[in-house]
């Protein structure tokens, strides 16, 4: 027979007796065919479907888990059955003996023993006794133990995991040491495929007994994080706080996107997870808890943004905050005042049509404000609608910094303030207005009950004052 057939069909043929015919049918069959150049497949269909004495026939005629890819390419061409997946070389077939684990040569095994009716997982007792087998034998039949038992680990075959270890072995180091540095390798590929397809049920067995090999084996490294693992398990960390927990506690932060992680959890309106992250410290820097605070008001995330603001309440020391930004914002400007780079950092301002500026939105720290008559080489000429209003569309600080504003002071070279430039500002007591201002908005000064402000007699903002109930002086 051996010789009638071709390499790939006695794979085939070895294959199917495995699936079909007893132990002894799968012993007469093998020594008919003479060498068999990949067993390890068929190998992996006894383990998981026939049991020990099928194991058996087949290990005591050289089959083994092991091949060499290079030799096997050309025979892997002329298949045509059973094998619709390409070999990659790293396939270990002896996780056929896991219930479920979720790796390439694992659903090759399951779709075989579909195309065979009645064909089952053998119980477990019998998949241990094979265990024991592989284990007594692991060098001739090429068995990884350690790498198997950290597949026990992700699949929670806990029987085989309690086994292995009275054995005296322990998980694959090679496999430890890519789940905690990472890895751009399958290897890496299917931890991240099977962890975010755990049960919730299953997830912290699993990943605590993972820690818990890591711990013994590497002291002091915690697991590695990546946007593929993110991509698996997200809806789980910002959904669920003890789930964001055990992220925030046993992988590296290092790797964590936190800016994403706090937005997707505010998109969900979720108050319970961001207390989680507050308590990690991922808002202990108050431009990070500002930005988060703008962005749970711009989605209407009315809850997370009432606990973000009592949060800043609680914590915060405004005026430590505020003097240190307004040092530092004294330092830049020093440097260079007049730079327009500088300057940037504090004013945001659009071109118009005759090529001056616009004042958009004050981007300082400072609750007394000094608007520059130029930025860079251009004039400022307007303050445009809304633009010190905690109203307004967009602000680049908490809204109620601008109810803290207290005195501005406008360059002369202004001709237009646009509407409700300054509306809401509750804190605000003085703006001085020169006379170039020619155009001066609705609403400009609403809701400024302590405003007083400063123009020159005769000017326009003096007839505005009148005409509007806004109190003011003369300069």
């Amino acid at each position: 027979m051996s010789k009638e057939l071709k390499p790939w069909e006695k794979i085939d043929k070895l294959e199917q007796s495995v699936m079909q015919d007893s132990a002894d049918d799968v012993a007469a069959l093998y020594d008919a065919l003479g060498k068999v150049p990949f067993t390890a497949q068929a190998l992996g269909l006894a383990c998981r479907y026939r049991g020990l004495e099928t194991v058996k026939v087949l290990a005591e005629r050289g089959a083994a888990f092991t091949f060499d890819l290079a030799e096997l390419k050309p025979v892997h061409l002329g298949r045509s059955r059973y094998f619709w997946l390409e070999l990659y070389g790293d396939e270990n077939y002896s996780f056929g003996l896991l219930s479920d684990v979720k790796r390439r040569e694992t659903y090759e095994l399951n779709n075989i023993g579909k195309m065979h009716c009645g064909v089952s997982l053998v119980s477990l007792s019998e998949r241990l006794k094979t265990l024991d087998y592989l284990l007594e034998n692991a060098e001739k039949l090429g068995f990884k133990a350690d790498e198997f038992l950290f597949y026990a680990y992700l699949s929670d075959e806990r029987e085989m995991i309690d086994f292995l270890k009275s054995k005296g072995v322990r998980a694959s180091e090679r496999l430890l040491k890519i789940i905690t540095e990472g890895a751009n390798n399958d290897d890496w590929l299917n931890y991240c495929y099977i962890v975010g397809n755990l049960p919730d049920d299953k997830f912290f067995r699993v990943m605590g007994a993972i820690v818990e090999e890591c711990a013994e084996q590497m002291p002091g490294r915690k697991l590695h994080f990546t946007e593929k693992l993110w991509e698996y398990n997200e809806r789980r960390f910002v959904e669920k706080p003890e789930f964001l927990k055990f992220l925030l506690l046993h992988f590296n932060q290092a790797k964590i996107n936190k800016t994403k992680l706090m937005k997707k959890i505010i998109d969900r309106d979720n108050v319970p997870c961001l207390e989680i992250a507050a308590e990690n410290g991922l808002l202990k820097q108050p431009r990070k808890r500002d930005e988060m605070i703008d962005y749970a008001n711009e989605k209407n995330a009315v809850e997370c943004t009432a606990w973000l603001l009592d949060f800043k309440n609680r914590t915060a020391d405004l005026a430590a905050e505020r003097a240190k930004a307004e040092k530092k914002l004294e330092r830049e400007l020093n440097a260079n005042p007049n730079s327009a780079s500088e300057l940037r950092k504090v004013w945001s301002f659009k071109k118009r049509g005759d090529g001056t500026l616009e004042i958009t939105n004050y981007r300082g720290n400072s609750t007394k404000i000094i608007v520059p008559a130029k930025i860079g080489k251009s004039a400022v000429t307007a303050i445009g609608k809304e633009a010190f209003s905690p109203f307004r569309d967009r602000v680049c600080h908490g809204r109620e910094f601008f109810r803290t504003i207290t005195e501005i002071t406008l360059p002369d070279g202004i001709v237009e303030i646009g509407e409700m430039a300054f509306d809401n500002c509750l804190a605000l007591t003085a703006v001085v207005v020169p006379k170039s201002v020619s155009v001066i908005g609705k609403a400009a000064f609403a809701n400024c009950k302590g405003l007083t402000v400063t123009v020159e007699r005769g000017s326009y903002a003096e007839e505005y004052c009148k005409e509007n109930g806004v109190k003011f002086k003369d300069k």
